[in-house]
């Protein structure tokens, strides 16, 4: 069994922006599913982007706008929104609180890609520094 939370995952820090890799091949071994914890501070981007991997968001708490190829929408607590493999995706804090979503993508990003993506270690290791 492996349990990582959120001061134990390897993480990114940018733009407001901060993400807590918690399943994967690098964490868990995990072949065909990648989860994360995502917190953005007011205010805070995830800019448009686009990956083989298809994708889930759950909102956890907050609002935002939420991009997927060229389509905007306002989403919100207790939203989910799925894309597939390859959409150019973003989202965007537009809330006066943190938005916090959990992500769940597969296949399962690479050990590789995860390193690259997520450098940073967890809380409980090491400092804030990209």
């Amino acid at each position: 069994m492996d349990i990582l939370g959120r001061e134990t995952a390897p993480r990114y820090k940018r733009d407001d922006v901060t993400s807590y890799l918690l399943v994967s091949e690098r964490t868990t071994g995990s072949q065909k599913l990648t989860v994360t914890l995502v917190e953005m501070a007011p205010g805070g981007i995830q800019h448009l982007h686009a990956h083989e991997p298809e994708q889930a968001y759950y909102i956890l708490e907050g609002r935002g706008t939420m991009t997927v190829d060229g389509e905007r929408k306002t989403v919100q607590a207790g939203d989910s929104i799925f894309f597939d493999s390859f959409a150019e995706h973003g989202l965007e804090n537009t809330g006066d609180g943190t938005l916090r979503y959990l992500s769940t993508a597969s296949p399962s990003f690479t050990a590789e890609e995860s390193e690259r993506l997520w450098p940073l270690p967890s809380l409980r290791e090491g400092s804030d520094d990209v």
